[in-house]
């Protein structure tokens, strides 16, 4: 297949220069086709690396500069910032960390500045635009770039600036101090937006503290703030939600707390709404305990009424089933607390298809041993198909939407029963009015 567009910048330069003048003044477009290069509006086309390769190699270098060209791409670009740091992190290597440190790589990468560096020579701008660069990837890149955004902070402080200090006091100064502080007689929040961080302390517990408390992260989460982000919390009362095994955080305790209080539930539903985001994560829970944030107030309201059902459903097909189990310890306390009923049903499934092999538990298969239940279970294998999310279907080939409803029912099985080779011992002790039900449930084709 033949490109449509320039890649090569030697002999360029005079149309790269074109590009450069057509970004800052916000007159040039991304094509909709990977790998989505620009478009002038006279209608050449330049691959975006290549730009930001030429414009970020451009003599003098100034910090101002580069962070305002940068700043236009990531609201041109198809792929936001996944469309061009990679070429960032290119140029800070070989203009920062090559030059300046010396890597030791063991289990992991160890940076320590060369003896012969003398500090005060080296460039500041440099610095300044990793800063930019690490609060970009904090921001608005996948949620493992904080590694390496504070990577680049880390080498930023051994080089003797100050930056990374004052962004841990006072944030990038982009978002007002009305949204990043809030304190009273009853609570003291703060937020960095650099850092990803929410700090919240209470003083006095009742419903007035944590419905100022929601309404300060609500508002913070509909600015510029990171999505992936960790929440601290103090307080005296650390109520914990009736779900054996759940991690402890203190966001565990935010929403224990705020669920006792009735009034503030629709608080606590917009909070997930405005949270849940497939991809990201509570900064602070990490590898088998990760969580996408919205997590434990989804799993207070799925526990206090049915209204919040729905919510509990939204959350499980939004999770990343391959990185996430956490919510595997919600389903036998949701099954506990609501029973297998017509109403909770699709709940239970939704928990079961949140993740690539849920564990079974002996409460499952207590809820199907009546009619009624086992009824549900059939009626859910004829139409399976209606139960999978969209956008999973969506990611499914033609032959895949043939197939892979029956090898994910295995998984449902299985987390209800266990392993196959128990089936035929199970129908052959059911009841007479239920195992024609079990006969047809278990039958895997």
């Amino acid at each position: 297949m033949t490109e449509d567009y320039i890649v090569e910048i030697k002999g360029n330069e005079a149309l790269l220069d074109k590009f450069i003048d057509s970004i800052l003044q916000d007159t040039c477009k991304a094509d909709k086709e990977y790998p989505h290069p620009y478009i002038l509006p006279s209608g050449e086309k330049f691959l975006n690396n290549s730009v930001v390769e030429y414009f970020i190699n451009k003599k003098p270098f100034i910090a101002e500069k580069a962070i305002q060209f940068c700043e236009k791409l990531r609201k041109l670009d198809e792929s936001g910032i996944a469309g061009y740091n990679y070429t960032l992190e290119l140029w800070i290597e070989e203009h920062v960390e090559k030059v300046y440190f010396n890597k030791e790589t063991t289990w992991e990468d160890t940076l320590t500045l060369k003896p012969e560096i003398d500090i005060s020579a080296v460039n500041q701008e440099y610095l300044t635009f990793m800063c930019y660069v690490a609060i970009t990837l904090i921001k608005y890149g996948a949620s493992f770039e904080v590694v390496v955004a504070n990577e680049y902070f880390d080498m930023v402080k051994k080089l003797g600036s100050n930056e990374v200090d004052e962004l841990k006091k006072h944030g990038s100064k982009k978002l007002p101090k009305t949204l990043t502080e809030y304190k009273d007689q009853n609570i003291s929040c703060i937020a960095n937006d650099v850092f990803a961080t929410i700090k919240i302390k209470v003083k006095e517990e009742n419903e007035e503290s944590y419905r100022a408390i929601l309404e300060f992260i609500c508002k913070l989460l509909e600015s510029d703030f990171p999505k992936s982000y960790s929440i601290e919390f103090s307080s005296k009362i650390k109520n914990t939600l009736p779900i054996k095994g759940l991690p402890k955080p203190g966001v565990h305790y935010l929403f224990a707390n705020a669920v006792q209080y009735p009034a503030l539930h629709a608080l606590m539903v917009e909070y997930s709404n405005l949270a849940l985001k497939k991809w990201e994560w509570y900064n602070n829970m990490q590898d088998e305990n990760c969580a996408v944030p919205s997590t434990f107030a989804v799993f207070a309201l799925g526990l206090e009424d049915p209204v919040y059902f729905d919510l509990v459903i939204k959350y499980m097909q939004t999770v990343d089933e391959e990185h996430q189990s956490i919510q595997e310890k919600f389903t036998p306390a949701f099954v506990e607390k609501s029973g297998i009923n017509k109403q909770s049903f699709p709940v239970f499934i939704s928990c079961i298809l949140s993740m690539q092999e849920h564990k079974s538990f002996k409460i499952f298969a207590e809820q199907f041993s009546t009619i009624e239940n086992l009824e549900l279970l059939l009626a859910c294998k004829r139409n399976f198909i209606n139960y999978i999310s969209e956008e999973t279907k969506s990611e499914w080939s033609e032959e895949d939407l043939k197939e892979m409803p029956d090898y994910i029912w295995k998984y449902v099985l299985y987390s209800i029963w266990g392993p196959e080779e128990k089936y035929p011992a199970l129908i052959k002790k059911s009841k007479a009015d239920l195992k024609p039900l079990y006969q047809e449930i278990l039958v895997i084709n």
